[in-house]
This record gives structure tokens, sequence and C-alpha cells, in this order.
């Protein structure tokens, strides 16, 4: 059975079971799951042959869920931590550690909110956790989609006998020298924990703006932000943003890009 797949199967009659009734509106350890592996993602680090992501997750909560989860807390982190070696074989990445997960209470949050950092710590600098090669059937993609958002339909690989596969490409937003893959329906960009791509300029606001995908376009839009939102220097309130756009949040500014996978 296809690891990754038996992982999610056995996290979800958790929280059916054990967990499901006693969190009816609270954050539930599934969306804890995808959220990491996205973060993961979000902050892998390229190098010669290898793809580095973090090993360490910091998990902030609203005081509600944080007195629930961390009543069990180390079953948790195990159970998560589980999840993201999968994921990260799958992926083919490189965990330097195993991955270790921290729950701490923020009363700056709201019930069903949350907010993760990351980082990349070494606990023997000398031993990298090499993934191991990824049976045929973990090579399948994983979508995970919000509720009430229909899941895509699978596409087949390549072609025709004798017809090149179109290159795939993935849209980024590039901060600096950290590329945030714009993979979801919508990507929240502002000041608050709990967005997407968090900006740490107090000269952003909480919820700054979005970047929405429509179709095969990204479109950015302001969410009603104190200091609004400048593309290539004029300030707008949507647009579709193209190869090179510098979009620019208070004194930040980002470069949307797509590169092939």
């Amino acid at each position: 059975m296809n690891v990754l797949k038996s992982i999610e199967k056995r996290m979800e009659k958790m929280v059916e079971g054990l967990f499901g009734k006693a969190f009816k509106s609270s954050v539930q350890p599934v969306e804890l799951a995808h959220k990491l592996a996205k973060e993961m993602g979000d902050h892998k680090t390229v190098s010669v042959s290898r793809v580095y992501v973090p090993n360490e997750f910091e998990v902030y909560l609203a005081p509600p869920d944080y007195e629930q989860l961390h009543s069990f807390e180390a079953a948790l982190a195990e159970e998560l931590a589980s999840y993201l070696i999968a994921y990260a074989r799958r992926e083919n990445w490189t965990l330097v550690a195993k991955p270790a997960i921290a729950l701490h209470d923020d009363a700056d949050l709201h019930k069903g909110e949350f907010g993760i950092a990351t980082r990349t710590v070494s606990e023997e600098p000398a031993a990298a956790v090499v993934p191991e090669a990824a049976p045929p059937q973990l090579s399948q993609t994983v979508v995970y989609q919000p509720p009430g958002i229909p899941a895509p339909v699978p596409v087949p690989v390549g072609g025709p006998v004798g017809e090149a596969a179109a290159p795939r490409t993935v849209a980024v937003l590039r901060v600096g020298s950290t590329a945030y893959e714009l993979d979801a329906p919508a990507t929240v960009i502002g000041r608050s924990r709990q967005c997407d791509i968090v900006i740490g300029d107090p000269n952003v606001s909480r919820r700054h703006c979005e970047v929405r995908r429509e179709g095969d376009d990204h479109v950015l839009i302001d969410l009603d932000s104190t200091n609004g939102v400048t593309v290539n220097g004029s300030e707008t309130k949507r647009q579709a943003l193209a190869e090179g756009d510098r979009v620019q949040v208070g004194t930040t500014v980002l470069r949307f890009e797509r590169r092939q996978c």
C-alpha cells in the first residue's frame, strides 16, 4: 500500500475516533499535517545534488485549541513526524534530522486559526537523513483541497508514443532568496502568522492581499489593506500577474515568476 496514503488513513481514523468528537470547530490534526507539509515545501533549499527541507516546526495555536491538543502533544507530534518523513520521501527531499513539532499558545489567534514557523536544525551534522528510493506508487501526486472545492481530475503523464510531454511549470512569489509556490487556490500574504506567506513588516496589514488562481492566471487582489499594493510601481486593487512583475506590500518587494518543475 502507498506509505503516504497509509499514514493519512491512519491519521483520519484517529481524528474520526479518538479526536473527532473533541474538535468540531477546532484545529484538526489532519489540517496541521497538510499545512506542515506545505510549509516544508515552501521553505526548501536546493543544493548541488539534494533538496533540503526544514525539520523543526513551531505551531502556534489559539488558547482553546492549544489546551485540547497539548494533552496528547507527544503522540500527535510522533504521528505528524511520520507523515512528514513519508511526504519528504515521496518528493525526494532530504531531512537532516527527524522532524520535531512543538505546540505553543498564542492569544492573538482565534479558535480554529494557527500559524507555523520553520527552521532546519541538524542534531548530527555529519549524518544527513537521505530519503529512501520511493516505490513506483509513491510517484503519484497527492492533491489536498479545502472543503467544498472538488479535487482536479488526474491527468495521465505523457502523450501518444513519440510525443514529448510539455514541461510543467509552477508559479512562485520570490521574497529575497525564498520562493513560495502558489499551488493553492488562494495564497494569502500578510503580517499574521496564519497567512500562507508571512511578511514581518510593520507596514504590512495582518491580511494584506492574496494571489488567487483563475484558470491559467494568477490574480493579485488587495484585501482592503491599510497601505495598499503596487505592481511595478502602480497601485492596484486587482491585477493578473505576469512573469517578472514586482509586487510591493509595505516596504517589502515580491517577484512573480514561473519556473519549470
